[in-house]
């Protein structure tokens, strides 16, 4: 009888090896091979699961975002007021984000490198942040209209939001004073400035 192998499992562990050697190597330290030995397994084996390095790392990526889409989704379907959720809906986004500080660091070499090898790297950072981009705007939106939050433009506080979380990213992975409690309060403290003062 044959050995049974969960293919799942094994595309996970494999993307957490590489993750684990993309952090330690930096992106273009790592070549397949690299990856096939830290998995135990050869380049035919790996190539089964992942064709390419890039995609490894793709899938690595798409696997954070899908965590926080399934947080948005239960975030945005509670009765709860605008602030309310929007707070819950930053708060989940900053715990990944320092849960996650390994494959950003990750994330941040690879496109220092692209930028240094001339690879337009805008297309990618799009499509890995429209979604939350447009659930802060609709969340945002939602608040203006109800009269709950102050009208400052709903694109401009959007991007407010999300340079904080940048922030948060940029002290993260290139310093060593990150302070989870702090950037969370600057989150709470920027939603309660947004708030009309008798909503």
């Amino acid at each position: 009888m044959g050995i049974s192998v969960d293919h799942e499992a094994r595309k996970r562990e494999i993307i957490a090896k590489a993750v684990r050697l993309f952090a330690k190597e930096g992106y273009s330290g790592v070549t397949y091979q690299k990856i096939a030995d830290a998995c135990g397994v050869a380049r035919t084996t790996l190539y089964r699961y992942f064709p390419s390095k890039g995609i490894i790392f793709n899938t690595a990526i798409w696997q954070i975002t899908s965590e926080l889409t399934d947080r948005y989704a239960f975030i945005l379907s509670s009765r709860t007021n605008v602030t309310q959720r929007l707070e819950r809906l930053l708060c989940a986004v900053l715990a990944m984000i320092y849960r996650q500080r390994p494959m950003l660091t990750v994330i941040f070499d690879y496109l220092i490198d692209a930028q240094r090898g001339g690879r337009p790297v805008a297309r990618d950072i799009e499509a890995h942040t429209i979604g939350l981009k447009r659930i802060l705007h609709r969340l945002l939106f939602e608040g203006v209209r109800n009269g709950e939050l102050r009208d400052l433009g709903v694109k401009f506080m959007t991007e407010a939001l999300y340079a904080q979380l940048e922030s948060a990213v940029l002290r993260l992975t290139l310093t060593q004073n990150a302070d989870h409690s702090f950037s969370e309060k600057m989150l709470r403290t920027t939603i309660e400035n947004l708030r009309k003062e008798d909503a």
